[in-house]
């Protein structure tokens, strides 16, 4: 057996393998770090080795060096966050993508939403504004410059309807219910138009109103200066004296009153409208 030479003082033996034994294991490789992700938007980026960093820190995570003066990364623009996709390092899961709602976005909308409302019910808020004017104005009679009539019998004509007196009165032409005669009247101007008063017969004495037919149903027609019309039906109680009527239309120029039955209106009975008054807002 040759002489082996001695160890020196403090070295570690060397075994030599074992006949039959298995060879040692080699170490496992060592794997590759990940690439680190760029400093994102509102981190502090160190100046000696450039790492990204949260804005709390006063440290830099890597290298240790003060963030005193580090500069922080600027954010981009809504719309380039909008349209940019955001890169990930290896191995890094992305997070799930959230799309978050610009700013200015929600007053937009909402303003939007508001003038849409207002103009699909401007009709309505108008009407309501003149409700209000309505009720908070005193009316005030206004007298025609003009009235028209279909016929009148003879004495009686369409004048005599609007002359301010009970006892003389307008009768069409025909007798018997007169359907479909009417009255119309003329304003000067434009006029906001609230109510009518209406006495219809011959008298406003009851022996004399029976000797006439007299109107059951009224047919108004307010015409404005924009030629839009407007109309309503109103029931007239078979009764002497004034009977009111609300009827509230704007810019009125004139009004057209059309006989849709009447009350004892057999033979050759006329249908008589004593009086009709209009009032205006003032």
């Amino acid at each position: 057996m040759p002489n082996r030479p001695p160890a020196a003082p403090g070295a570690r033996a060397v075994q030599p393998p074992v006949a039959g034994s298995a060879p040692a294991a080699a170490p496992p490789p060592r794997r590759p770090e990940a690439e680190e992700a760029p400093p994102r938007p509102g981190e502090l980026i160190c100046g000696q080795c450039g790492a990204g960093n949260v804005p709390t820190r006063r440290f830099c995570r890597r290298c240790g060096s003060s963030l005193a003066d580090a500069p922080v990364v600027p954010r981009a623009p809504w719309w380039r966050r909008l349209f940019t996709r955001r890169t990930h390092a290896a191995g890094e899961r992305p997070p799930r993508r959230q799309w978050r709602m610009p700013r200015f976005v929600l007053p937009v909308a909402v303003l939007l939403a508001l003038a849409g409302a207002g103009y699909l019910f401007r009709a309505e808020a108008l009407r309501g504004v003149e409700a209000v004017r309505d009720r908070a104005s005193k009316p005030e009679q206004t007298h025609a410059v003009q009235v028209t009539a279909s016929s009148a019998a003879a004495g009686h004509e369409p004048a005599l309807a609007v002359d301010g007196t009970t006892d003389r009165y307008w009768a069409p032409a025909p007798s018997g219910p007169g359907q479909g005669e009417f009255l119309e009247a003329a304003f000067a101007g434009p006029v906001r138009l609230l109510d009518l008063v209406v006495r219809p017969g011959a008298s406003p004495v009851a022996e004399k109103y029976l000797r006439e037919g007299r109107p059951s149903a009224l047919l108004l027609t307010a015409t404005a200066k924009d030629g839009r019309t407007s109309t309503k039906t109103v029931r007239i109680a078979d009764v002497p004296g004034e009977q009111r009527f609300h009827f509230a239309v704007s810019d009125v120029v004139r009004i057209r009153i059309t006989v849709q039955g009447a009350y004892g209106a057999d033979g050759d009975r006329h249908v008589a409208l004593g009086e009709v008054e209009f009032f205006k807002r003032r």
